[in-house]
């Protein structure tokens, strides 16, 4: 690649001084100089341009708009932003269409009602759909105000989640998608099909996929939301309808190639499990500090939860080889490591895991996927 970075005003405009005459003077504010000023500022931005055409020409640097016209070329699309779906329960049956606002400030956000999930005992259950796509509706959950006036409404609540809202695809995440699909070829329904139609689904974050996993013409493909947490029953049922639906009034799904999935390949979409890891380290601060650990307390969760993540962006890679096994490990070294970015802490020691000392490597199978997710964290004092 060119590097522009040297065309600078300053650099072209002595360039274009030493294109003139010796007898022509060039000086500090003579004629000449204030003239080839102005052309050299304009050159500096056409550079600038030519380094933003460059970059965006190639998947590595690409960003936004660019990115996703390279990323078209192998067929692959950024996630759009879709809604959060909740359960909501009211004491009268509430029209189709109907509007209700959440009660928490600013973070305040419209819902509106979709299709009755259920009702008894006086009691109205329907879908909820945010109005505003991306994650603003998934923490909330509590009593809604109508907008819509309802005759003999007394009760609005907002409930559990059915399907977790997810913001647009970042660049990072579709840039790897990207990549990803030059390491293994494509191709009627191998392991690298499953995963780029799966992954390419809005909500889905990251997946294990595990063949033959109750014999030949077997499938389970198990699922993260875009959080990398477990997916809530609603999205697990949309990515199962969308890879392999069920026949009609049947619960198992079927080989007969009614989504994407091959004919004769039954594929059972299913979702992680969360396992809280509650963790204890000794601190040493460094002599000049006057505060206790207690001080650091949020900083150390923090970063301990910057190291989690990072374990769970890397939940759905498979080890290399013609074996499928997906091996994800929390190191205590990595929690050290963590740990002791804060700039006053000097020492990190006896970190346990669940009150086991050593490193935890979680369960990675067909029967059982597991997610790390942060529990209680505990600091001691040297």
């Amino acid at each position: 690649m060119i590097d522009f970075e040297g065309y600078t005003q300053k650099a072209i405009q002595t360039e274009l001084l030493r294109q003139v005459s010796n007898q022509i003077d060039r000086r500090q504010g003579s004629i000449i100089q204030t003239a080839l000023g102005p052309v050299a500022w304009y050159l500096e931005g056409m550079y600038m341009l030519l380094a933003q055409v460059q970059e965006n020409a190639y998947a590595g640097t690409a960003v936004g708009e660019f990115l996703d016209y390279i990323s078209a070329e192998r067929n692959i699309t950024r996630k759009s932003a879709t809604p959060v779906v909740r359960k909501g329960t009211f004491n009268v049956e509430i029209p189709q269409g109907a509007l209700f606002k959440t009660i928490n400030g600013a973070a305040s956000v419209i819902f509106e009602s979709g299709n009755l999930i259920s009702s008894e005992k006086g009691e109205y259950v329907y879908e909820m759909s945010c109005t505003v796509p991306g994650t603003s509706g998934n923490a909330y959950a509590g009593n809604m105000l109508p907008i819509t006036a309802i005759d003999s409404l007394t009760s609005a609540v907002l409930g559990e989640l059915i399907t977790p809202g997810a913001d647009e695809e970042d660049d990072d995440s579709l840039r790897a998608r990207f990549f990803e699909s030059f390491d293994v070829a494509s191709f009627g329904g191998n392991i690298a099909a499953y995963r780029n139609a799966i992954l390419a689904i809005e909500g889905v974050g990251a997946v294990q996929v595990y063949p033959a996993w109750k014999g030949g013409g077997t499938v389970l493909c198990s699922i993260l939301d875009s959080e990398l947490t477990p997916a809530e029953s609603g999205l697990v049922a949309q990515v199962q309808n969308t890879i392999c639906p069920p026949e009609s009034g049947r619960s198992s799904p079927s080989g007969n190639g009614y989504g994407m999935a091959p004919i004769g390949a039954a594929v059972t979409i299913t979702t992680a499990t969360n396992l809280t890891l509650n963790i204890s380290a000794s601190v040493q601060l460094a002599a000049t500090v006057r505060t206790g650990v207690a001080a650091y307390q949020e900083q150390i969760e923090q970063k301990i939860q910057g190291y989690l993540s990072s374990v769970c962006r890397a939940w759905g890679d498979a080890i290399k080889g013609q074996k499928i096994e997906y091996v994800v490990a929390v190191y205590t070294s990595r929690i050290v490591a963590a740990i002791l970015e804060i700039a006053d802490i000097v020492n990190v020691t006896d970190v346990s895991i669940n009150g086991e000392s050593g490193d935890l490597i979680l369960t990675e199978t067909a029967e059982l996927q597991q997610i790390p997710s942060l529990g209680e964290v505990t600091i001691h004092g040297d």
